[in-house]
């Protein structure tokens, strides 16, 4: 009885929050609790920290969808359709205060500051890096690797370096590698595309669709090699730091 009495006062809080527009579980405690329950539901994409990875950078400050309570608790609780982000499996009391919590990440991240030259880190980008082979920033580039247009607002300086430095420690699904081998000997590498039990589609190296029949292949490698060249030895410090804080300046149209 004293359970569900108290699922009830939650639900009533929590209703409260929603009609209110305020969220009164953002106290210390309730981001306390809410940095727990972050680690539970989202920290697998959205990194330990909020730093970003298979998920959006929570630490920026500016969202996509909105950054108000309401607008990032309706983010949580909702999820964004046609993305990998789910509906949260948490009652309405978890969300907000995973949304406190969210608030201060976001809050933190504003004081975040990239130390290179996002003038000189373009030009690295264009011409030594050679990254619009297979990136494009809108929509002049490649299609091999992630769009880039709006990567500063999803992504934090941390996990930015880490793309260039080892970039096959963390690949979105849609571009991880593929390579097949036929059993006349021939080889094709690039990101899969589609795959049945009789064939499958990817984009190859040279941005161009190619489709094999299974029975036609020897082999099917997955994953590896990471189709993400390493500049962690190819660029200098400074020009990583530089590629890095151009990457952040990439905020799109908000």
């Amino acid at each position: 009885m004293r359970s569900l009495l108290r699922i009830a006062v939650g639900s009533v809080v929590a209703l409260t929050c929603a009609m209110a527009q305020q969220n009164t579980f953002d106290t210390p405690e309730g981001r306390q609790q809410g940095a727990a329950l972050f680690q539970t539901h989202c920290a697998y994409c959205h990194g330990a920290r909020g730093e970003g990875g298979r998920g959006a950078d929570l630490t920026s400050g500016t969202y996509k969808h909105g950054g108000s309570e309401r607008e990032l608790y309706a983010t949580i609780r909702n999820g964004i359709p046609g993305t990998e982000m789910p509906t949260v499996r948490a009652t309405d009391e978890e969300v907000w205060k995973i949304t406190a919590f969210v608030k201060t990440l976001g809050s933190a991240g504003l004081r975040e500051t990239a130390t290179g030259d996002p003038v000189a880190g373009k030009a690295v980008y264009e011409t030594k890096g050679r990254c619009a082979t297979c990136h494009s920033i809108n929509g002049q580039g490649g299609n091999l690797g992630p769009e880039l247009t709006a990567i500063g607002r999803s992504r934090g300086l941390q996990h930015l370096m880490a793309s260039l430095t080892t970039p096959e420690a963390d690949v979105a699904v849609p571009y991880r590698a593929v390579r097949v081998v036929t059993k006349s000997g021939k080889t094709a590498s690039g990101i899969r595309l589609n795959e049945d039990d009789i064939s499958i589609q990817l984009r190859d190296t040279g941005d161009n669709l190619r489709a094999f029949m299974k029975e036609d292949l020897k082999e099917i490698s997955r994953d590896k090699p990471s189709l993400m060249p390493s500049y962690g030895t190819t660029l200098s410090k400074k020009e990583l730091d530089d590629v890095v804080a151009y990457l952040s300046s990439l905020r799109g149209s908000l």
